[in-house]
């Protein structure tokens, strides 16, 4: 049997060159995360089953990689005709977060600010940017109530993507809450507005012409349908002044959530001026676990959001049986579209460490001089590999130089080192 050689589709290898420039990413967002006070945790690739399909997941929890019961486990599920998987690979940090908050709350303080940087999965269609493994950046304030939390993450967030030297932001602001209430306005029940979202949340794929025929062919009520479409369709381009002065009129949406939304947005734009804070009605965010305001990040002259997130003050109640309710927001970073944007931009490591080749041959003295000189350099700061000169050693070199090396040297014992830059 021919084995293939090939990942899996929809999962991805790195050779040596990108997997420097992902992980320089990765602790870069790492270290100025922490400059806001986010601490780092780790949560299993691996939930129960049962965690990543209650509900709060959206059409995610169509895309779950499955693990089967093991043993007698799974064998007798197959007789009982039962469900013969207990195990799924995580589709997004959130989930877990929320369980792992819930489990270990006792030991935490009131309020805490987390990082989890780590592979998820969905299986999805791939396509450019999108896969079926990819790395989240995800920052989480769980505990404040308050409008900080949705502040500090916009800061954190904005601020960390500046970092690479992208320009031209736009965070886009709208509030589920906002979203309910026209639904409800236009005859929705609360489940039926969570159908309606999932539908809208497509619009920049299928337009509004796509999401009135979904709509249309939905056993949804076509009055409610139309009146939906109606609201949707006369705000998609309106500011939120506009949006504010309108209800006003109809009293769609209480004033409390338009007084919310206002407050965060000016806040936000005070704090970064050079960042556009827009409200669009637009936007849903697939998940079903967010109740409050929700987020996106844009780059200028790129077609999809970088970034994105919003507040879920219910799912961690439900893991502690209902009992109480936690605040909860927080914020992820698209690694992966992020990689493609810098990518585009020809983003390399700034002031990477001076990279060295030494080349001798193989007699003892000769390996005896590479082993000193590269302990020596490698104490200096400096990135050292050791090879024996090749018969063409043109072709050697351009192979180094190819791979990110400055310089090179040849080992001659007896001899000063003398370091070379490659032409």
């Amino acid at each position: 049997m021919k084995l293939v050689k090939t990942p899996p589709q929809g999962m991805r290898e790195f050779p040596p060159a990108t997997k420097a420039i992902r992980n320089y990413i990765q602790n870069l967002i790492l270290e100025q995360y922490q400059t806001f006070g986010f601490q780092q945790i780790e949560t299993p690739c691996v939930e129960n089953l049962d965690l990543l399909t209650s509900g709060q997941g959206g059409d995610n929890e169509k895309l779950i990689f499955k693990i089967q019961k093991r043993g007698e486990k799974f064998q007798k599920a197959i007789q009982n005709k039962l469900e013969t998987a207990d195990l799924g690979l995580r589709f997004d940090l959130t989930v877990p977060l929320a369980r792992f908050y819930a489990n270990n709350m006792g030991q935490l303080p009131k309020v805490n600010k987390f990082i989890q940087i780590g592979n998820v999965w969905r299986a999805e269609r791939p396509q450019k940017g999108r896969y079926r493994q990819f790395t989240q950046c995800d920052i989480d304030v769980i505990g404040d109530p308050t409008y900080l939390a949705e502040l500090e993450l916009i800061a954190a967030t904005t601020t960390t993507l500046k970092q690479f030297g992208l320009k031209d932001f736009t965070v886009k602001i709208n509030d589920r809450r906002l979203l309910v209430a026209i639904a409800n306005y236009c005859g929705f029940t609360d489940e039926q507005a969570s159908e309606v979202f999932i539908i809208l949340d497509k619009l920049d794929k299928i337009g509004l012409d796509g999401i009135k025929t979904e709509l249309e062919q939905s056993e949804l009520d076509s009055k409610n349908c139309a009146t939906f479409i109606e609201i949707v369709s006369s705000f998609l381009d309106s500011s939120f002044h506009e949006f504010i002065a309108s209800n006003s009129e109809k009293q769609i949406v209480p004033e409390e959530i338009l007084s919310d939304l206002q407050f965060v947005m000016q806040a936000a734009a005070q704090n970064s001026n050079d960042v556009r804070i827009d409200f669009d009605l637009s936007l849903v965010r697939g998940m079903g676990y967010y109740t409050g305001m929700i987020f996106e990040v844009k780059v200028g002259g790129y077609p999809w959001s970088i970034a994105g997130g919003g507040r879920y003050d219910k799912m961690i109640g439900r893991l502690l049986g209902g009992k109480q309710e936690v605040p909860a927001c927080g914020f992820s970073i698209g690694f992966e579209r992020l990689v493609l944007i810098l990518e585009a931009e020809e983003f390399s490591i700034p002031n990477a460490t001076n990279r060295i080749v030494l080349l001798g041959d193989k007699k003892p003295d000769s390996i005896k001089a590479m082993s000193t000189e590269a302990t020596r350099l490698r104490s200096e700061g400096n990135s050292v590999i050791l090879d024996y000169k090749a018969k063409k050693m043109g072709k050697q070199l351009d192979e180094y130089k190819a791979m990110g090396y400055s310089q090179f040297g040849i080992i001659s014992p007896g001899t000063a080192l003398e370091l070379r830059s490659f032409s």
